[in-house]
């Protein structure tokens, strides 16, 4: 029989379910061994309605439970450092909700912790699962397309504008650029390697100082990228990825959740369809929880850990100083 991996959760966020609980129903060789959240009523509560084994009194003792070998971290984002940093130095492999810091300092603090530790810390950007982000990414790799000249990025949706929302709070690492852009940034990095450089950007900021829009245009090795990121009230959800190469195109809508109804199309230099890739129903969270579970019985890397995790939040620090926020990102 195989090992079955442990899972406890931090807190009872509204992700949490969709995330983790229900693909590991699913998934199967792992558990959902335990929870704790500061209002243990909730706990209990959330516990019941997702097959939680049991609720700990606290954190600190789920993550020191000899019962949990992985840690899922979807704390608000000014936290994830403190509680991942906890979990591995107690011996839990984590899995760490995007975007994975404040800044590169943060983040350079946890890649050191998992080191140190000799256990995983993984960023969960579940697309990156997906059997068909890697389709995009392997018809790259063959030269369907030629060379990457250019690539338009979106991912928008409306956040409610609340005093309560950590989205919207610079002190939870709220902002369109954090929240909702890592994802276009992410498509970017996984798609011409190296680093990007910002050539400038631009924020139009809320009344509680972060970001509700930001666009950005940037370097990748001569290919000119542009982001764009809205939580503005009323914005309808967008998200693709459009790639233009020297022999043909891609065309991804969708990208973040193809599985909910993205298409993904490759055409030739005169925008001629050539190919339309078949889309797995199987969402893009259950996809990166088994690669998760196989990668922690095998030792196989993941694509979402290591040196990626430190380039990207790079290029959000860099982004944001390009805007003129790095004084507001740094307080």
């Amino acid at each position: 029989m195989s090992p079955t991996l442990r899972i406890g959760l931090l807190g009872a966020a509204r992700i949490t379910p969709k995330a983790v609980c229900r693909p590991a129903h699913i998934v199967g060789r792992c558990s959902l061994r335990g929870l704790a959240a500061r209002d243990r009523a909730r706990a209990s509560q959330f516990a019941g309605a997702h097959g939680v084994e049991e609720v700990f009194d606290s954190y600190e003792s789920l993550i020191a439970s000899d019962e949990i070998d992985l840690i899922y971290n979807p704390l608000p984002i000014n936290l994830h450092a403190e509680w991942t940093i906890k979990a591995l130095e107690a011996g839990k492999h984590v899995l760490c909700e995007k975007p994975f810091a404040m800044n590169a300092d943060e983040a350079r603090a946890m890649l050191a912790a998992a080191d140190k530790s000799g256990k995983r810390v993984i960023e969960a950007f579940h697309y990156r699962y997906h059997p068909a982000f890697q389709q995009c990414l392997d018809w790259i790799a063959e030269g369907r397309i030629g060379d990457i000249k250019a690539v338009d990025a979106e991912f928008s949706v409306a956040i409610r504008d609340s005093d309560n929302e950590i989205r919207q709070l610079p002190d939870t690492g709220g902002g369109a650029m954090m929240d909702l852009g890592c994802y276009p940034l992410n498509w970017l990095l996984n798609l011409v390697g190296g680093n990007i450089e910002p050539i400038d950007a631009e924020a139009v900021l809320t009344r509680r100082g972060v970001d509700e829009r930001l666009t950005a245009t940037l370097d990748a090795g001569g290919a000119r990228i542009s982001i764009t990121t809205s939580m503005a009230g009323g914005q309808p959800f967008e998200a693709h990825l459009d790639i233009q190469g020297s022999k043909g195109y891609i065309r991804f809508n969708n990208p973040l959740a193809p599985h909910t109804g993205g298409s993904l199309k490759l055409l030739d230099a005169d925008n001629r369809l050539k190919e339309d890739a078949p889309i797995s129903p199987i969402s893009t969270y259950t996809w990166q929880l088994a690669a998760i579970v196989e990668a922690l019985e095998t030792g196989a890397p993941l694509p979402t850990e290591g040196d990626i995790i430190l380039r990207q939040q790079k290029a959000i620090d860099a982004i944001y100083e390009s805007a003129g926020l790095r004084g507001l990102r740094y307080r």
